[in-house]
């Protein structure tokens, strides 16, 4: 069953729900800033690792959907899930959903597009990984102040 689908436009998550659930789950879509995203896995047995206190209380068995906002031990998590086989969570950090749950048709493709989709917004700054050379315009303002044959006593 297809639940939603997860897309990048921009620098965002666009978390999109189909059909009924939209009503169920009060809004139709959500938006999340990939700075904000922790980790992105597809897991199945999602439902084991995110507690949602109280309404936990009942076993969730074959057939059993979870749609809509719930507040948690971990705070509040947004769900749209039916039996959870291609379940993507996505683990948000500063935003109101700690975790985002959906299940789309292909989960595999959506962790890598959403993966590769932050790989690209977070790049090292000062540092290039591969080469180990600074960046351009990473470079020390001291350097080249004293003479060569002056001994060095920290002092500018």
């Amino acid at each position: 069953m297809i639940w939603g689908e997860c897309r990048i436009e921009g620098d965002e998550v666009v978390v999109v729900l189909r059909g009924w659930r939209s009503i169920l789950a009060t809004r139709s879509s959500l938006r999340l800033p990939l700075a904000s995203v922790v980790q992105v896995t597809h897991d199945p047995s999602v439902r084991a690792h995110v507690k949602i206190g109280l309404r936990q209380w009942r076993k969730h068995g074959h057939g059993v959907w979870r749609v809509g906002v719930y507040h948690g031990l971990d705070g509040w998590s947004f769900w749209s899930i039916g039996l959870g086989r291609n379940a993507v969570l996505i683990e948000c950090s500063g935003e109101r959903f700690r975790y985002v749950v959906i299940e789309v048709a292909d989960a595999g493709h959506t962790v890598r597009e959403i993966r590769a989709a932050r790989r690209q917004l977070v790049q090292p700054r000062t540092r290039d990984i591969d080469t180990g050379q600074p960046a351009p315009g990473a470079t020390s303002q001291r350097r080249g102040r004293r003479d060569k044959h002056e001994a060095a006593t920290g002092e500018d």
